[in-house]
């Protein structure tokens, strides 16, 4: 197949320190608005840091179609699973129309993934014992569980991958979005960072 297809980004979904939705965070990150704040997600008491680039007011109950599966991810998928929902709304596919299933692919890359839940589960294994670890734990942590619960979520069965590396891994993943689709192997890609938060949707030119 031709590598001469055009990739064109269709859909944007943010969740970040500065906004919760694309509009918000645009307009904050262009005014020099800070994402640092106190933290109040745990305890700094013994931490000689007590700042950090926070998500306020997230809620990701209405993000999933299974209540459940709130209960059963790491807060980086959360964060994922939201901002791939604002992509998918804002570039205009029709899932429920989709036919190509098999073309949608999905790449949600991360630096660490499910950090506090291993923090979490190793607490437990430690003061409880091993038979109170949730039997979640791996599901949970592993770094490419965004990328596949949200594959999962819009049963999407394309390419499905995670990139690790570190800071610069949502350029990586919508990089490599673009260059499976411009060779042919996918049309369609969901593709950006978790626990960083940003997600963008590509497609291709022909498809829209």
């Amino acid at each position: 197949m031709s590598n001469d297809r055009r990739v064109v980004i269709t859909g944007l979904g943010a969740v970040t320190p500065i906004g919760n939705d694309v509009e918000t965070f645009w307009a904050n990150l262009k005014n020099g608005v800070s994402g640092i704040r106190a933290i109040d997600a745990f305890d700094t008491a013994a931490y000689d840091c007590k700042i950090g680039g926070q998500v306020p007011n997230f809620d990701p109950k209405p993000f999933f179609k299974n209540p459940k599966d709130v209960r059963r991810t790491d807060r980086f998928t959360q964060l994922s699973m939201a901002a791939a929902k604002m992509a998918i709304e804002d570039s205009g596919i029709d899932m429920e129309k989709l036919q190509r299933r098999d073309r949608f692919g999905v790449i949600v890359s991360t630096g660490i993934g499910g950090l506090k839940t291993l923090q979490d589960q190793l607490t437990i294994l430690l003061t409880k014992g091993p038979s109170r670890n949730s039997p979640f734990t791996i599901p949970m942590l592993i770094s490419n569980m965004a990328s596949g619960v949200i594959s999962m979520e819009f049963d999407v069965r394309g390419p499905n991958l995670c990139i690790v590396t570190a800071c610069a891994t949502s350029n990586n993943a919508i990089g490599e979005a673009w260059r499976i689709i411009k060779f042919g192997d996918a049309d369609i890609f969901r593709g950006g960072g978790g626990g960083i938060g940003t997600r963008q949707d590509a497609r291709r030119e022909d498809l829209l």
